[in-house]
């Protein structure tokens, strides 16, 4: 009787060994979890400010734009290319990310504030993508936006009756974008033809496009052969090339765009882009003067290397219309 009372006693101990080993090693999960989550918490407290530092900085330098009436990018906004190199503050740096320090909204197709022959156009600059498919795809945009149930072409369109329909179903808005990332939502839209066209678009703005900043992708948008497209770049540019350079020129005013084109770039526009742009500059589409702008600003935190990006689009008032915090970077050989 007494080898088995030992026994039951040893099995009981053995199992309230095991116990208490689970328990400490579930204790010890949880308290790792936690340990992890006040770092994330304190390191993003601290990043943030940081990143957000970035967004300050350009604000200020559209703030110091003398002209607010004219812009290109010989202004502060554009030429202040120092700004992507790390700029110390407390508790560690911040750099804008991009060729230019800060992007014109207005150098962009303004989706809510378009035609669907401009979008035919933009979308047929994606590779591969066939007239039919981007008329089809630029009619589906409008529909999105418009208030009715009516298709707005009589071959293509896709309502909230297409929507409803999936295996995850959705309205369609039947209001202007607030986001570009809401085309995703959009029939025939996929990732690789948004990632293709969205250097090119935007939500802000009047719908003026800016030429002075406006790239080759929007130019051709806009309805500009490529050699019009070739004139003006090279008349931006100057003979290096490169934007927001001692050669640069501009344009003072989207009526004389064609004039200087002719006189002082010596590369005179044909008759029907001369009609072509008259029609613009009477529809307002194309300007020369920016409200709206955006930038990303990259934040690092000295004591431990760990970084986060800020994306904000703000007007020259320096309110911001838009904001998005991406996630925490931390080092490779950093354990959170």
């Amino acid at each position: 009787m007494k080898i088995k009372k030992r026994g039951s006693m040893l099995v009981m101990a053995l199992w309230t060994l095991m116990l208490l080993s689970v328990f400490s090693v579930s204790l010890g999960f949880g308290v790792r979890q936690k340990a992890s989550l006040l770092l994330r918490l304190s390191t993003l407290d601290a990043l943030y400010p940081i990143a957000y530092s970035g967004v300050e900085y350009a604000k200020s330098l559209v703030k110091s734009d003398p002209d607010i009436n004219l812009d290109s990018f010989l202004d502060p906004w554009a030429a202040a290319a120092d700004s992507s190199h790390a700029v110390r503050v407390e508790g560690g740096s911040f750099s804008l990310v991009g060729c230019v320090p800060v992007t014109d909204e207005e150098s962009k197709i303004n989706i809510n504030q378009t035609t669907a022959e401009i979008l035919i156009r933009l979308l047929r600059t994606v590779p591969g993508l066939s007239k039919d498919n981007a008329e089809e795809i630029a009619y589906n945009i409008l529909d999105w936006m418009d208030s009715d149930s009516a298709f707005g072409h009589p071959k293509y369109g896709a309502e909230t009756s297409y929507y409803e329909g999936l295996d995850k179903p959705y309205s369609a808005k039947d209001a202007p974008f607030e986001t570009i990332d809401e085309l995703l939502l959009v029939k025939g839209i996929t990732p690789e033809i948004f990632e293709k066209i969205r250097p090119g678009i935007t939500v802000y703005g009047s719908g003026t496009v800016n030429i002075n900043t406006a790239n080759a992708q929007v130019l051709s948008a806009l309805g500009f052969s490529s050699d019009s497209i070739t004139s003006l770049l090279h008349y931006r540019m100057g003979d290096d090339g490169k934007d927001g350079t001692s050669d640069d020129h501009y344009f003072k005013n989207e009526s004389t765009v064609a004039t200087d084109l002719k006189e002082i770039a010596k590369t005179p526009l044909e008759s029907s882009q001369e009609i072509l742009l008259a029609g613009l500059i009477q529809t307002g589409h194309i300007g020369v003067t920016s409200t709206f702008f955006s930038v990303t600003s990259r934040g690092v935190l000295e004591k431990n290397g760990a970084a986060i990006q800020v994306e904000a689009v703000f007007n020259r008032k320096a309110q911001v219309f838009y904001q998005r915090m991406g996630n925490i970077e931390w080092p490779k050989n950093q354990s959170n």
